[in-house]
């Protein structure tokens, strides 16, 4: 077995359930095994990415029964969730990368506002409409973070010795000794495989963003200012990768 081919567009036409307990993946109009289908060595991707779609992960094919049953070598790359009737890519990326648990779908996030362990005290009334709350900023607070008012989160813009200034009002008077909740941007995260070539859909939007063309790492996230930010990192430098309307595709949003 190949450590890796330079076709990132089998055929996949059809959909797949997986058996978590038996490794065994059952199709439903595929045609594993077929020319130019999947094959013994390939990868496996299960899911839809892009936005709507829910995306499981990868896995190497180890064996071949029919047109519609093969089986995977393991469920590490997998992000453990049930896989019934849903559509999936075929690909002869890196086959070393499903193992990788840096790749494993197993961790992803999707990206959250979650509420800070501190709370900060109102020094005085501020009322609807201001963007400016007398507040001395608890330790650790940082522009970019939230302030919870009137069930919105409100994000801030600048911290002062006295204040806090908002990027736009509050819809919730404030009273002197309010509590006041603050939250902060916690990164999404998705790491992925993708095949690149120079005659693919990937050069109008930014061919240069990739160091060179061959199998590709691409690692996305929400920074914590609510940014996206995309990593690349060439694992296979080579030509003639095969892509197309089958294959994965890039970019996909987290």
């Amino acid at each position: 077995m190949a450590l890796w081919g330079n076709n990132d567009n089998k055929g996949s036409g059809g959909t797949v359930s997986l058996n978590y307990t038996t490794l065994e993946v059952t199709g439903s109009g595929t045609t594993f095994g077929q020319v130019g289908a999947a094959a013994t060595g390939d990868v496996i991707r299960f899911g839809i990415r892009g936005s709507g779609g829910t995306y499981f992960g990868d896995a190497v094919v180890v064996g071949i029964a029919s047109t519609t049953s093969l089986t995977i070598g393991s469920t590490a790359g997998l992000s453990g969730a049930a896989i019934a009737s849903t559509d999936f890519y075929v690909s002869e990326l890196p086959v070393y990368t499903v193992l990788d648990s840096t790749f494993s779908n197993a961790n992803d996030a999707a990206p959250s506002l979650d509420t800070l362990p501190f709370v900060g005290t109102a020094t005085t009334n501020a009322g609807i409409g201001t963007d400016v709350i007398p507040v001395v900023a608890p330790t650790g607070l940082i522009v970019g973070d939230t302030l919870l008012n009137g069930g919105n989160d409100i994000i801030i813009s600048t911290i002062g010795a006295t204040t806090i200034a908002l990027a736009s009002t509050i819809s919730a008077g404030i009273s002197t000794g309010d509590s006041l909740t603050f939250k902060r941007f916690v990164d999404g995260y998705d790491r992925q495989v993708y095949g690149i070539s120079t005659s693919s859909q990937y050069v109008a939007i930014g061919y240069s963003g990739f160091a060179h063309q061959g199998w590709v790492g691409v690692t996305t996230y929400i920074d914590m200012h609510g940014n996206l930010r995309v990593k690349t990192e060439t694992l296979v430098a080579m030509s003639g990768i095969t892509t197309g309307s089958d294959g994965i595709s890039y970019p996909t949003p987290v």
